[in-house]
């Protein structure tokens, strides 16, 4: 074990392997006699410093040896967590030292001949296989590390370390030095952007502050350094927002509490998309010190380029509209909420006057996005304010976009849109509300036509405010009415045979005084 740690301490100060040449031991003696050994030992340290030489030695190479690799490969995918982070440390490193193409090469993997360019997704791997490590390429087997759950929680020992953090880690160099690796299909750039943007988002990355700290600084540079990056970022944001939203395309929901907790996070990572296709093109010119001498010192001068439209907010915008136009059947709770997020992410976003195509192809989609929100008249208002700021920039509002321009816009945006774009391009107007007079009811005519008996004039209401409170008035002076002419005739009844009596007792008393 120490002649293990001597052996690391001289590898990471050395240049090259130079210096082993015509000593007591050579370089392929020292690969095969300590270090592949070391790394086959069940001792854990002893099998963590050898994997970690063996990152070191296989730097020290011109060309990595197979046995190295292979051993490696080995310790990343049915080696201990601890084992596992050393050999995850040592294959990035490779990788990005050499270059994924070159270290597949020295491994003769049995892989089917695949175009490149055509490879839009990362090939699954099964950990459980005991020869998956034989026929799998090495960016496939490190990138299916993230579907390994026991690999997100941090070591006991250090809090900052687990195979999900140096997969973010790795990962994010490699895309912000995309330009090394020519080998690395374009197309994959936003299947990693988008598993850097929910890992940075997601729970598993609570506790590891390192990893927060290292995403935080790649996610600040990424947009502004290349145009591909902003094309990356607009093609990563569906897929993110799919992957991230309860309920959705087999998604799990969970409680109320934690599909309000979910959609939240989606929402922050929406707005945190937003601001990175927002952020300007950053680039460096240069223009002589002095034109009119002959020498010339350039001077660096920083500007902001454009950027064509499927890199910046209309290809943004563009995505977005044809995503939830696809919505058009009837909808989940979990689809409605989604629709809504991603519409109060459209409304956010400006179109260049230039970009003409990119606004006539809007303004088609933007009927069918209104269709689809009908019942949120917030959101439809919103909608239709930028529909007014689309057609103050279209300078032909009236021209009819051809459908070979549609499918060169779409071509751009390598989307597939079976929506039909002939309809009109005015909005639906918001509906009338229905009359709200009510009917005259029996209890009000009844009570009309006691009042008109009566003499008194009927209540008549002249808006539909007031109906029912002068309806209920009406009744109450109707009754009030009968009730008090019924006291007066009671009364007047009181009054006679009170009258009667007072005249029969003054009879009886004359009567009496005539005896």
């Amino acid at each position: 074990m120490h002649s293990l740690s001597l052996t690391s301490l001289l590898l990471k100060n050395a240049k090259s392997l130079c210096f082993l040449q015509g000593k007591a031991i050579e370089p392929d003696e020292l690969l095969r006699s300590l270090l592949l050994p070391g790394a086959k030992q069940s001792h854990l340290d002893v099998q963590r410093i050898a994997v970690r030489c063996l990152g070191h030695f296989g730097l020290l190479e011109r060309k990595p040896s197979a046995e190295l690799l292979k051993q490696l490969r080995i310790s990343y995918i049915k080696g201990p967590h601890s084992i596992s982070i050393e050999a995850c440390k040592a294959l990035i490193d490779l990788v990005m030292w050499h270059g994924p193409q070159e270290v597949d090469k020295v491994l003769q993997l049995n892989i089917p001949c695949q175009i490149n360019s055509e490879k839009t997704t990362f090939c699954p791997v099964n950990f459980s296989d005991s020869e998956c490590d034989l026929d799998v390429e090495t960016l496939d087997m490190l990138y299916g590390g993230f579907e390994n759950d026991d690999w997100a929680s941090p070591l006991p020992s250090n809090e900052d370390e687990c195979v999900h953090a140096i997969l973010g880690e790795g990962f994010a160099k490699i895309l912000l030095l995309s330009d090394n690796y020519p080998s690395i299909p374009a197309s994959l750039h936003p299947v990693l952007l988008s598993k850097l943007i929910y890992l940075y988002f997601g729970d598993v990355s609570e506790h590891l502050h390192r990893l927060k700290q290292c995403l935080s600084v790649f996610f600040e540079l990424y947009p502004c350094l290349s145009a591909n990056h902003k094309r990356s970022i607009t093609k990563s944001f569906i897929p993110v927002m799919r992957s991230m939203w309860p309920g959705i395309f087999g998604n799990s929901a969970g409680s109320s509490f934690m599909v309000s907790q979910m959609r939240k996070r989606a929402v922050q990572a929406s707005r945190f998309m937003l601001q990175m296709v927002q952020i300007p093109l950053y680039i460096k010119e240069t223009q002589p010190d002095c034109e009119n001498t002959s020498t010339e010192h350039p001077q660096v001068i920083d500007s902001y380029a454009e950027v064509p439209f499927e890199c910046g907010e209309e290809g943004l915008a563009l995505r977005i509209a044809v995503e939830v136009a696809s919505f058009q059947s009837k909808k989940t709770a979990a689809e409605k909420a989604y629709v809504s997020a991603l519409c109060r992410i459209l409304v956010l976003l400006h179109f260049r006057i230039s970009e003409q195509g990119p606004i006539k192809f809007m303004r088609r989609v933007l009927y069918r996005v209104v269709e689809c929100v009908s019942s949120e008249k917030d959101l439809v208002k919103e909608l239709k304010r930028m529909a007014e700021r689309l057609m103050t920039v279209d300078r032909q509002p009236d021209q009819q976009l051809l459908q070979d321009e549609v499918n060169l816009i779409l071509g751009k945006l390598e989307l597939d849109c079976d929506l039909d774009l002939d309809g009109s391009v005015l909005m639906p107007q918001t509906p009338a509300a229905p009359p709200t007079r009510p009917t005259r009811s029996r209890r009000r005519v009844r009570i009309e036509e006691d009042s008109s008996d009566e003499g008194s004039p009927s209540v008549v209401p002249t808006t539909h405010h007031t109906v029912k409170s002068r309806s209920q008035r009406a009744s109450k002076t109707a009754a009030m009415s009968k009730m008090s002419s019924a006291c007066r005739s009671l009364k007047i009844d009181e009054m006679e045979e009170l009258e009667e009596e007072d005249s029969d007792v003054t009879s009886e008393d004359s009567d009496t005084s005539d005896q």
